[in-house]
């Protein structure tokens, strides 16, 4: 028993005709159906332009209204931050207004001032600023000489710290006095000044040749948290000293004040030097710390800042006003502006997303997308119920049309099998079933197949393959390849698997058999006989409508009738005429008394001469040793060995074989031992050699045993005689008896008939054969093994 398959290369193609196209079948592809052509017209053309043509209206208009209304939003936009830019300013030029204006009263002040009360002039004036400006967070007074005093809040932002650089025995100190906000001194102290020059600090130097208020570098007091900027003036007092007034005012404030500014509903602002540094703005303390407290550092970084960022770059590429752009999908506003009244280069950027101003015209243009839209659905839900209404009368006039047709087209293949003569004839090929199936179903193969031996293997009755209009079978593959489709076929249930090879039942089927051809989905129906499942209906690549399944399940009830007549006759489907078999009436004759005691068949008394015989069939049978346990089993064994032997015999000589010798577990068979060349030697053993496989099968099946057999089959030259005394015994030499017995020795599976390279060249025509591969013989090399499937 082999595995088979029945792509080329593998298995000899019996062809069995090529079918030709008749004139009805013949159809002109320039025919138009004007009718239809007209129905679509007027059923789905006209109302689809129709309602494009009111949804392309109502898009055009809501377009215009769209960009009309984004048009005022953009406008609306730039006036609103322009008034949020200008109340910003005016609160920025408000917040440093008392550094500004206080260095020019306070310097009004020192300069008419007497020598002897300046500094009381200083503190007076410093400590009503510090209790009425919460902005403000001291006051320094220097001149040309070095001479230098502060007053501060606390270091709570209460109360007082007053500070005068003084020399003491030599030694630069500052006197701290510290007092309440109601003038009440709570202490003082001194501490060094070693190095201490004010003539040299930027505030006092920045002044150097300037008549106006000068600002200094913003700068960072980490323990105080407090980001400082200060002004100073330069003024000549009466007494003819140079005094440089300086004010420190606090960022922090204003920083908050802009925290606490809305721009919008979540846009925000930002003033930034002409450098691009952070001078105020939301989160300033995150940024020193970011910045490690140096406030060259602290600009705008476009992770953590990326609106304003994006709003600085335009502005240094377009200059001051207002810009739109587009960031993250989102659409943003911007404008930049000249801080007045404060240190030079100053920047206010505004910031905040157009819908913050727009809200309302963003709802208005929902709302009119919204009754745009549930206008269009209320027209495609029209269109579509009248598109769905026309459809369906057109699907189901289809459908009727197509059931017509598909039922005269199987009325026509019942008719086409009815009317086909033998249709029962089990040695006839079911040819008509396997056509009319694949044009059906528009399979692209059709097979059917007959389980063997009790279901140990399978074999193809005959298989059609539609595309190329051809006939092939005889191929037989065993349940250990197939044993998942082979337990598929018995449970009695249809199969049916999109991707065969995916499917764990089909997936062997689908390597030995379909692969070849290249198909992909699979369907097995079962063929029921009369005492169980007898065989299977396989179709590739079939278009399974339900319509189809009634037709299918037909066909497979005729084949089954078929191949429970294939069944009976089995015993002698492989069995050729007596007529067919050149030597066998004569053969089969009366034979003279036994000579040969170790022979089943015994070759004629004196009939033929020691020699060389050209044309030698050799058929080596090996049995595997017997294990039995007990008297009973031992002589169950020898009746089903003493079977094999009869039906050997009987065999051997309904295909006139020369003689079957016997030597312990195996069997040789041999023809055409003649001096004179005998072709149909091998046509003889080779059908014997089918027959007997049969026959073990069944035997070996109803005893419940495995088929423990391989045969061996060379075709040569060999040369043999009687050798011995009285009784002599025959025998044969020479290497086509060490090929088959190699042939025997090297089957893998029990059951099978491997042949040499010469047996298969000469049976090629008459037989199917899988290649092997190649073997070894000693003096001989390599040679190429086949298997023997079945007869064509």
């Amino acid at each position: 028993m082999s595995a088979c398959s029945v792509g080329v290369g593998i298995y000899e193609q019996s062809f069995r005709g090529k079918r030709g196209v008749s004139s009805e079948e013949i159809v002109d592809p320039t025919v138009q159906n004007d009718a239809s052509v007209r129905r679509v017209l007027l059923h789905l053309v006209l109302p689809f332009g129709a309602l494009i043509l009111v949804v392309g209206s109502i898009a055009a208009i809501g377009l215009h209204s769209y960009r009309s209304t984004r048009a005022g939003v953009v406008a609306l936009t730039h006036e609103l931050l322009g008034a949020v830019q200008r109340n910003i300013s005016q609160e920025v030029s408000d917040y440093i207004m008392p550094a500004v204006a206080g260095n020019t009263i306070a310097s009004g002040m020192i300069a008419h001032a007497p020598t002897q009360v300046v500094d009381r002039v200083f503190n007076s004036y410093g400590a009503a600023m510090l209790q009425s400006v919460p902005q403000l967070q001291s006051f320094y007074l220097g001149d040309e000489e070095g001479h230098f005093r502060l007053i501060t809040r606390g270091p709570d932002g209460t109360n007082q710290e007053r500070t005068t650089f003084e020399v003491h025995d030599g030694k630069q100190v500052y006197h701290r006095e510290f007092f309440t906000d109601d003038g009440v001194k709570t202490g003082e102290e001194y501490t060094d000044a070693t190095g201490y020059d004010p003539r040299k600090r930027p505030w006092y130097t920045d002044t150097e040749d300037q008549t106006d208020t000068q600002w200094t570098q913003p700068y960072l007091f980490p323990a105080s948290r407090q980001f400082v900027m200060t002004s100073s003036l330069r003024f000549q007092g009466a007494n003819g000293h140079t005094y440089v007034f300086a004010t420190n005012i606090s960022l922090n404030e204003l920083s908050t004040f802009l925290d606490h500014l809305k721009v919008g509903k979540t846009g925000n602002a930002i003033i930034l030097d002409s450098k691009g540094r952070v001078i105020a703005g939301r989160n300033i303390m995150q940024q020193a710390e970011a910045a490690g407290w140096d406030s060259e550092k602290m600009v705008l970084d476009p992770k953590t800042h990326p609106v304003f960022a994006r709003g600085y770059d335009h502005y240094r590429v377009r200059g001051f006003g207002p810009h739109s752009f587009e960031l993250n999908n989102k659409r943003y506003v911007t404008i930049a502006s000249p801080l007045k009244n404060s240190a030079k280069g100053w920047i206010l950027l505004l910031s905040a997303p157009e819908n913050d101003f727009a809200s309302f015209a963003r709802q208005s243009s929902q709302q009119s997308l919204q009754f745009a839209g549930i206008i269009i659905v209320f027209s495609l839900v029209l269109a579509g119920f009248l598109v769905r209404q026309v459809r369906r009368s057109e699907r189901m006039a289809r459908k009727l049309t197509q059931q017509g047709m598909q039922i005269a087209h199987e009325s026509a293949a019942v008719q086409q099998v009815a009317s086909t003569p033998s249709l029962f004839d089990p040695t006839a090929e079911p040819l008509v079933l396997t056509e009319q199936l694949a044009h059906v179903t528009n399979a692209r193969r059709a097979s059917i197949w007959r389980l063997l031996y009790d279901g140990a293997a399978i074999i193809c009755e005959d298989s059609y393959d539609q595309k190329e209009d051809t006939h092939s079978g005889g191929f037989e593959m065993s349940r250990t390849e197939l044993g998942g489709l082979f337990s598929s076929i018995e449970s009695g249930d249809v199969l049916n698997v999109p991707n065969a090879a995916t499917d764990e039942r089909t997936t062997q089927f689908e390597r030995l058999v379909m692969r070849e051809l290249g198909t992909h989905m699979l369907a097995v129906y079962p063929i029921q006989g009369p005492k169980g499942i007898v065989g299977a209906v396989v179709l590739e690549d079939a278009a399974m409508v339900p319509h189809v399944v009634y037709f299918v399940s037909l066909m497979a009830s005729i084949a089954g009738i078929r191949l429970v007549e294939t069944g009976q006759d089995a015993g002698g489907a492989l069995t050729l005429p007596a007529d067919e078999v050149p030597g066998a009436m004569a053969i089969a004759a009366p034979r003279a008394e036994p000579s040969f005691d170790n022979m089943l068949v015994r070759a004629p008394g004196g009939a033929v001469s020691s020699g060389i015989y050209p044309s030698v069939a050799v058929l080596v049978i090996t049995f595997s040793d017997p294990v039995v346990d007990g008297e009973t089993q031992t002589h169950a064994l020898l009746d089903l060995i003493n079977q094999l032997a009869t039906d050997v015999q009987r065999i051997s000589r309904e295909r006139g074989l020369f003689a079957v010798e016997v030597a312990g577990h195996r069997m040789i068979c041999m023809a055409g031992c003649t001096q004179e060349e005998d072709p149909t030697a091998i046509i003889r053993v080779a059908d014997a050699a089918l027959t007997m496989r049969e026959t073990f099968m069944a035997a070996l099946a109803a005893a419940d045993l495995e088929p423990v057999f391989a045969m061996g089959l060379d075709y040569g030259a060999a040369f043999g005689g009687a050798v011995g005394e009285e009784p002599k015994v025959f025998n044969l030499w020479g290497q086509t008896v060490s090929l088959a017995e190699l042939m025997a020795q090297g089957v893998t599976e029990g059951g099978t008939i491997q042949v040499t390279d010469r047996v298969y060249q000469a049976l090629r025509d008459r037989y199917l054969f899988r290649s092997r591969g190649t073997f070894y013989a000693p003096h001989l090399g390599l040679g190429r093994a086949y298997v023997l499937a079945a007869r064509r």
